[in-house]
């Protein structure tokens, strides 16, 4: 059973249920003894209870619904870039503000965080509930502000998709696009880089067939479910969000 008291409930205290635009924050708790999704930081989902209530954030827009959320899981994707990130650091998108949040509690190594944020409606509804003295803000589009020349920075973290595949799909690009803004051994990650790591080299690289009836096989190379069709060691639905599927 997961402790709910190795994670952050600092966010639910500091927002207030609240739209601007297309963009609301929400609230919500996720009751003690429900199943939800967390994740390994060495790449891996899995499920598991919580051992008590946990109240968390989510923000969200209009019918495309949650972009980012504060739950365990979001906390455990973001263990490893909260726990390297140093220097002078800067992270495309802003979702609800949980890395700057965590690295704030638990990193002294960093000395000032940039924050890229394409949406003003997002920003002006969380900046200022997490803006420190080592924040500053910038209203831009990610890839915009990475081709351009500008200053550098020690540590790049990007997290501008809603979906688990989407990275998946993404990483290379991006990580590419950030090189001109790193410094001498700088570093880049991207949400669920740990993921990508362990399954990359194992991904299909074109659209495979399906065969037989839904059965257990070994877990989905990224969302772990075990009943489904056989989509060369992805399930349906992330085969399908890759367009790997037949």
């Amino acid at each position: 059973m997961i402790r709910a008291n190795r994670y952050t409930t600092i966010l639910s205290g500091k927002f207030e249920e609240k739209s601007i635009g297309d963009f609301s924050i929400t609230k919500d708790v996720l009751l003690k003894g429900v199943l939800i999704r967390t994740y390994y930081p060495g790449g891996c989902f899995y499920h598991d209870k919580l051992n008590r209530d946990f109240p968390i954030v989510k923000l969200t827009e209009g019918e495309r619904g949650v972009w980012m959320s504060d739950t365990p899981m979001e906390q455990e994707a973001l263990r490893i870039p909260s726990m390297v990130a140093r220097g002078d650091v800067l992270i495309i998108g802003l979702g609800i503000g949980l890395l700057p949040t965590i690295i704030k509690m638990r990193n002294k190594m960093v000395d000032s965080i940039t924050i890229i944020e394409k949406n003003r409606e997002a920003a002006n509804l969380v900046y200022s509930k997490i803006k420190t003295r080592k924040t500053s803000l910038l209203l831009s589009d990610g890839e915009s502000y990475l081709t351009a020349l500008g200053r550098k920075f020690d540590f790049i973290f990007i997290d501008v998709w809603g979906s688990i595949t989407a990275p998946i799909r993404e990483i290379d690009h991006w990580t590419e696009l950030a090189q001109g803004r790193l410094k001498k051994g700088g570093e880049v990650r991207c949400w669920l880089q740990e993921l990508y790591d362990r399954i990359k080299h194992k991904l299909p690289k074109e659209p495979v067939l399906k065969s037989g009836f839904p059965a257990v096989y070994d877990p989905c190379l990224i969302c772990g479910k075990k009943l489904r069709f056989d989509y060369a060691g992805l399930c349906m639905d992330c085969a399908d969000n890759l367009g790997v599927s037949e």
